[in-house]
């Protein structure tokens, strides 16, 4: 794909059909991740491929998967900043997130919930690496960072994980 508007027709939803799959799965797991709302992250990522497809003469190249990640990822920040959002409990049993999430005991179960108890920046950064194997040059394209600023903040998060951890603190 390159930079110059495409005609609707059958190569563009072929295109978005193949993101729909190759993609869709992964997108869910992480706005669930991120919203801790299932129903409200299938919205965005329609959502996200709804942009994507309006916009898909933009892409300038690179990694398809950082660029929807990073369509969904400010999709999820503006869900997040809504009244409406802050206004509704948004705890979801691990077993209910679209992520290869442990079952809610156990040292596994520990460590997503300490996961999803870090601050959304830091979390953000967890669930992609670690949770949808992404490397760091596709985290820094899919939120704009530099990717020494991505390491800097990979570790900050790692030791906020690590502190929570031997605290036994995974609750906000």
């Amino acid at each position: 794909m390159t930079g110059k508007p495409w005609e609707p027709g059958e190569a563009a939803e072929a295109e978005l059909v193949r993101w729909m799959e190759d993609y869709g799965p992964m997108l869910a797991g992480t706005c669930t991740a991120l919203l801790r709302d299932a129903h409200l992250a299938q919205d965005v990522v329609q959502e996200t491929f709804i942009r994507a497809y309006q916009h898909r003469g933009r892409f300038r190249g690179g990694s398809e998967k950082a660029w929807l990640t990073r369509i969904a990822v400010n999709l999820c920040r503006d869900q997040q900043r809504s009244k409406w959002f802050r206004l509704v409990d948004r705890r979801v049993p691990v077993e209910e997130l679209a992520l290869p999430a442990p079952q809610s005991g156990g040292t596994a179960g520990q460590l997503y919930a300490a996961v999803q108890s870090l601050p959304d920046a830091y979390r953000e950064i967890i669930l992609l690496r670690y949770y949808q194997d992404m490397s760091m040059g596709d985290i820094a394209q899919a939120l704009r960072l530099t990717p020494s600023s991505g390491y800097r903040r990979l570790q900050k998060a790692r030791q906020l994980l690590k502190r929570k951890l031997e605290r036994g603190d995974f609750r906000g």
